[in-house]
Parts: C-alpha cells; structure tokens; sequence
C-alpha cells in the first residue's frame, strides 16, 4: 500500500491563492461561457456599463491587462456589437455600451455576483470580509 502524498505547499499563501483562483475562474467561465463571454469579456462590458464613456486604456490600468491585449478584446465586443467607440480628444476613445451591451453586461453582472455569492458561502461568515481585506491589500500594495 502507497503512504499518502504529502503537500509540503499547501500553507504557502500564493500556492492557496493559486488553486482558489484556478478552480474559482474555470467556475466562473462556465457560467459566463452561457452567454457566449469569456471573463474577461464580461469584466470588461460591466466596467463599461458602470463607467459610460472610460477609456480603453483605463479600462486595461484597471484590469491589468496590456495594451496590445486590449485592442484585439475591445474588436470582439466591438465586433459583436457590444459597444460603440467616441472619439474623446485627439487619440483617445470613449467607450459606451450598446442596447445589446447593457443587457449582456446585466446578465454576466448577475452571474458574476451568483458565482460570487457562492463561492463565499463556503468560506466562513466571520472570515468573509477579512479575508477580501487582505487579498485586496496584497494586490493593491504591489511596487510599482
């Protein structure tokens, strides 16, 4: 008989940030993959909808995305009829939702807060909020 396996990472902090992120965005994208969005797209249009008029490259500060991955996923929604793009001042555009955008990026907000909402509902009650708390002071007290 085989002794059990041993995990000598499973208290490092990054190794259990890993395997929570990994397993709660494959979560995540089966249910955004209902209304044909990947995360990111879906992230991107409720951005949008909550920031009418933002900037792509607002929009990729926000999310950590480079610009040259930017382009190519504003096109897609864009593509798709999703958002419409405004000229701001002289390179810049200003991106809006479309009709068909506002009620995509409602939906993937309704999926978002239900994958939220049980995702959560296996931590704790009393770990919740400390626990947002110290991901958030982690990634928000990055060097620059």
């Amino acid at each position: 008989m085989q002794a059990p396996l041993r995990d000598p990472l499973k208290n490092f902090v990054g190794y259990a940030l890993r395997r929570a992120s990994s397993l709660e965005m494959a979560n995540l994208s089966n249910q955004l993959a209902q209304l044909d969005l990947r995360p990111t797209e879906g992230s991107v249009i409720v951005i949008v909808q909550a920031n009418p008029g933002i900037r792509q490259s607002d929009i990729g500060r926000m999310l950590d995305i480079a610009s040259a991955n930017m382009t190519p996923l504003i096109a897609r929604l864009d593509s798709r009829g999703l958002i419409l793009r405004k000229r701001k001042d002289g390179r810049s555009q200003g991106l809006r939702l479309t009709e068909e955008g506002t009620r995509l990026a409602t939906q993937a907000l309704a999926e978002m807060e239900k994958h939220e909402r049980e995702m959560m509902a296996r931590v704790p009650e009393a770990m919740r909020e400390p626990l947002v708390s110290a991901l958030q002071s982690i990634w928000r007290e990055q060097p620059e």
